[in-house]
């Protein structure tokens, strides 16, 4: 809909431009009137019209010095300029402000109407090529986002690109050559066990406005997981010692975080590389100094040093130690030795072969791996200490005899142990299933992890927690519907631990296929 205004000194002048348009044309709106140059100037700015029919002979100032002063500040607004008088002078003065229609009055209505339909056509074609731009815009910001992620990536894992250097420099608008950087890994955790990918784009859009903010030469990676890689860059004339590089951490966590609810940001960072073609390494560094963080909670990011490329060299393969404690906790002794197998191989190597480095790393395993099966509720006691041992393969046999014995333990307490503890967790929801009853809660109450009552829970009973818990409440709310003929549905709600009839109706009929007065109607004696 065109936004018009008509200007005239005359009234009935603008009464008969609002009855020509109005009975031939339905495609615009008069959104006002002015009688002088001056009304005229401050009604434009105003309703800020697409189109205005301009008189040139007025009160207070003439058209051509309304349409200079709206001009200046509305410069998408179209005139059609109005005079009794033709005069090339007019004209003249119109065309500096690019006016192309110039109506005399009186003016017939053909005129009028085609002055009008030429404009209209032009401000529709205006505001169509003004969309396309803006949707090219936004293409390429997203086209832009793709490159910024794709060269991420392609450093981080050394890939061989078909674009050159000078591409990327073109595509990410800067300079490489002369530049050096950092690698950081953000990485994030949540309270809630599976997020989902609206929660974790609301992360990523945050972490993403904070970098932005905080380096203009900043290309931040796909969230991937939980994980960010990012890569921070600067000339060689700027600082680049550690303090920088914490300082910028530390300042993006706390921005990060001050808004983010149930979860927490984590980062690694790698050192300083002269070659942005050398970015894996300090990516790879990030990685470390990430893990480091996770196994250690001492701090919110981890700056790698040569501190840490030391105790590097003691580190074991994450995913192979993972892979072991995970054996061991299920007490499968046959994969607990063959994976021990690789994973000492593995330590053997990341420490040259250094039976103080050996013996250290080992005893160091078992004190994650108590940590680990403590989480389980298991109480047995564990020994970590070797003693002195002079060969690896002292170390070996006397690791892999307490491996045994640890997983033979585990194994026999998971047939009774957990078997007990999830027959309390059971037992605990058969009576408090009225109360407010969490998978936090019911874990504290019997001595083991959320995350192992959760897993432990399915594997025994072939159901979730959660559908136990509901299953029960459902299945009591069936009673009481049965043999409590007069009591509310919202007292039988609260009776089986819902606080919200609503939500007990919702639930109730999803279960059992009908609602709760439906069902006490059709069973009921």
């Amino acid at each position: 809909m065109l936004k018009v205004m008509l200007v005239d000194d005359e009234p009935i002048e603008r009464e008969g431009l609002s009855l020509i348009l109005g009975r031939n044309r339905s495609n615009f709106e008069i959104v006002s009137e002015a009688e002088n140059g001056k009304e005229a100037v401050e009604r434009a700015l105003t309703y800020q019209p697409d189109l205005i029919f301009m008189d040139i002979k007025m009160p207070e100032f003439d058209g051509i010095e309304a349409i200079r002063r709206i001009a200046a500040e509305l410069p998408n607004t179209k005139f059609i300029m109005i005079s009794a008088f033709d005069t090339f002078d007019y004209a003249r003065e119109a065309m500096r402000f690019g006016i192309k229609e110039y109506l005399l009055k009186p003016s017939k209505v053909i005129e009028v109407l085609e002055a009008f339909d030429r404009m209209a056509e032009e401000i529709a074609s205006e505001k169509q090529r003004v969309t396309e731009v803006e949707q090219i815009n936004h293409r390429l910001e997203r086209v832009h986002s793709l490159v910024e992620r794709d060269f991420i990536v392609s450093l981080i894992m050394d890939h061989v690109h078909e674009f050159a250097q000078g591409e990327w420099d073109d595509w990410i608008s800067l300079k490489l050559e002369h530049k050096q950087g950092f690698a950081a890994v953000f990485s994030f955790e949540s309270d809630s066990r599976h997020p989902d990918r609206e929660e974790k784009s609301r992360w990523y859009r945050i972490l993403k406005q904070v970098l932005q903010k905080q380096s203009t030469s900043c290309f931040i990676g796909p969230l991937t997981g939980f994980q960010v890689p990012v890569l921070v860059l600067f000339t060689d004339q700027e600082q680049t010692d550690d303090e920088v590089r914490h300082s910028f951490i530390r300042t993006v966590i706390r921005q990060v975080q001050k808004n983010l609810e149930h979860c927490r940001l984590y980062a690694g960072v790698g050192t300083v590389v002269t070659d942005v073609n050398q970015f894996s390494n300090s990516y790879k560094e990030a990685v470390y100094a990430l893990e480091f963080v996770h196994s250690h909670r001492s701090a919110t990011y981890l700056v790698y040093n040569e501190r840490l490329k030391q105790k590097r060299k003691d580190l074991i393969p994450f995913e192979l130690e993972k892979g072991l404690v995970e054996a061991v906790k299920k007490g499968d002794i046959q994969e607990g030795l063959q994976k021990f197998d690789s994973y000492f191989q593995s330590i053997q190597q990341a420490t040259d072969f250094k039976v103080n480095l050996v013996q250290r790393a080992i005893e160091d395993f078992f004190i994650v791996l108590t940590r680990s099966i403590k989480e389980l509720g298991f109480d047995g006691d564990i020994q970590v200490g070797l003693g002195k041992l002079e060969t690896t393969m002292q170390i070996k046999e006397v690791a892999k005899s307490q491996l045994i014995t640890v997983t033979e333990l585990l194994g026999e307490w998971r047939t009774n142990g957990i078997r007990d503890l999830l027959l309390q967790a059971k037992e605990y929801m058969d009576n408090n299933y009225h109360k407010s009853i969490s998978l936090e809660g019911v874990a504290d109450e019997i001595g083991i992890s959320s995350y192992y009552l959760s897993k432990l829970f399915k594997e025994k009973f072939q159901v979730t927690f959660m559908e136990y818990l509901k299953n029960t409440r459902i299945q009591k709310a069936i009673a009481l519907l049965l043999d409590r003929e007069n009591m509310p549905l919202k007292e039988i709600a609260l009776n089986v631990g819902y606080k919200d009839p609503n939500y007990f109706s919702t639930a109730f009929k999803k279960e059992v296929g009908m609602s709760p007065s439906e069902y006490r109607n059709k069973y009921h004696h």
